[in-house]
């Protein structure tokens, strides 16, 4: 990937795996490896743009970015959702080209919560979950 920038959503999963978070992308829940247990899954949301100068109005984004945090238990999903949610409100480098304009916000979350079972041939233990989004605001560097 040598050349590709580095976005918001590249430094907010670099500072979770340094924080010690097993970061997945998109596996389901009964995956092997690193993954089984606690983990979280980040996805990019919606993009605002604005507020920028009479000369590049849109140059200000406001990313927004979804951190699922999963474990094998209610207590274990709120322990990675709550360490999760002090690294993705803390210090962070800049993504390339931009700036930070102001500190990141909670937006909105859910409930931790159960995903059910849905092949009741292979039946397996009960995942727990709880879904964070989080607005980041850049400017040009």
């Amino acid at each position: 990937m040598a050349g590709v920038p580095v976005n918001v959503t590249d430094r907010l999963i670099a500072a979770l795996e340094d924080a010690g978070l097993a970061v997945g992308d998109g596996q389901p829940r009964n995956a092997g490896g690193p993954l089984t247990g606690r983990y979280v899954v980040v996805r990019p949301r919606q993009v605002m743009r604005g507020e920028g100068s009479i000369g590049d109005p849109n140059a200000d984004r406001q990313p927004e970015l979804q951190i699922t945090s999963v474990g094998p238990s209610r207590r274990a999903a709120d322990q990675v959702a709550e360490l999760a949610d002090r690294v993705a409100l803390g210090p962070m480098p800049a993504p390339d080209g931009c700036a930070w304009q102001q500190a990141a916000v909670y937006v909105t979350g859910t409930a931790t919560t159960t995903e059910p079972t849905t092949d009741p041939t292979a039946p397996e233990s009960t995942t727990w979950f709880r879904v964070d989004v989080y607005r980041y605001y850049l400017t040009p560097a």
